[in-house]
């Protein structure tokens, strides 16, 4: 038999007989003040048995929610994170006043915690194997491009160090990604907010990408206006160079990206709008996951726009993405105006 059930049907029972033989008791003591006759032994009796029976009945209904909680938890503990605590044969509990209290609360509090917890695992794991991934590749094109060079088969010249070093940038690039992403989400990712412009930040951010794009033949529009707000510019440049990372990615040669800030009221927007495919409606809701590419696009660590949401989310910030009327893929980003300029 339950332990919380034998529990709780204990300490119910010994309050309601505490009660029936106080209760008792006072009919015994007004029947010396008056005529009245002493209540029958079994009527004792009779009182006894129904305390018994409410007090099991109400243990019961206490003790069936903590049971199946008790039971969840000893299952959750030793590792089974989809274990949910259940009530058989109470389809219909939530129109059940018994059962509607603060322990049926508890039962639902736990498997929303399980639920968190086996989403929170579900991701950890996806995120190690994807972290797993993305360094397998560049490590495994450096070591087989080094021991060939170490067997005479590839000629240690410029052009096979410029290839070296671009894998070992982009293990660079990925290492600082991720530990800017491991910081925010440990709430350490320290912001340095001042008084900037931020359409100085996005042109000087447009001055020094305009010689890759110039390579990719892309052309690069730039228009702002002065739009001063509170933030750390260094991570304001960082939000807007993963941006134009990824329109140049997905810009064809020939195509065009355009830059543009502007300031409406309270209200600062970045728009960022290139000249590629567009995005499909499945891509639009998981573009901002880590690891994530598109079907088409594979190249990248996929944690530049990951990167992105983080640090616009800790301006207190929004961003979004969406099919511009023209075609191609358009990224809004809106931060508060918390100073307003003089």
């Amino acid at each position: 038999m339950n332990r919380i059930w034998v529990g709780l049907w204990l300490a119910i029972m010994g309050v309601l007989v505490v009660f029936c033989v106080l209760f008792q008791l006072a009919k015994g003591l007004t029947s010396l003040f008056t005529d009245e006759a002493a209540v029958p032994a079994w009527g004792s009796l009779f009182g006894f048995m129904l305390a018994t029976l409410l007090a099991a009945f109400i243990a019961w209904s206490l003790a069936r929610p903590l049971s199946a909680v008790s039971k969840a938890a000893q299952r959750v503990a030793g590792g089974d994170l989809s274990a949910r605590a259940q009530l058989p044969f109470m389809p219909q509990r939530r129109h059940l006043n018994w059962q509607s209290g603060e322990t049926l609360r508890l039962l639902d509090d736990f498997n929303l915690m399980a639920s968190s917890l086996e989403r929170l695992e579900t991701e950890r794991q996806a995120t190690t194997a994807s972290i797993a991934h993305e360094l397998r590749t560049p490590l495994a094109v450096l070591q087989a491009r080094l021991v060939a060079l170490q067997d005479g088969i590839f000629t240690l010249d410029l052009n096979e160090i410029n290839i070296l070093k671009q894998h070992t940038d982009f293990l660079a690039r990925l290492v600082e990604d991720l530990r800017y992403l491991s910081l925010a989400d440990a709430g350490k990712l320290n912001l340095n907010f001042e008084t900037c412009d931020l359409a100085v930040v996005a042109s000087d951010v447009v001055a020094g990408f305009r010689q890759r794009a110039l390579l990719k033949g892309v052309h690069l529009d730039l228009s702002v206006q002065k739009a001063v707000l509170r933030g750390d510019s260094a991570r304001l440049s960082q939000v807007i160079m993963n941006l134009l990372e990824n329109a140049l990615k997905f810009s064809p040669p020939a195509g065009q990206i355009s830059v543009c800030v502007e300031a409406q009221g309270t209200v600062v927007k970045l728009l960022v709008h290139d000249s590629g495919p567009g995005i499909a409606d499945a891509t639009k809701a998981r573009i901002f996951e880590r690891f994530y590419h598109s079907d088409t696009h594979g190249s990248g660590s996929g944690l530049g726009l990951a990167i992105v949401k983080q640090l616009v989310e800790l301006h207190r910030g929004t961003v979004e993405v969406m099919n511009a009327p023209e075609g191609g893929a358009l990224f809004q980003v809106e931060f508060s105006r918390m100073v307003v300029p003089s």
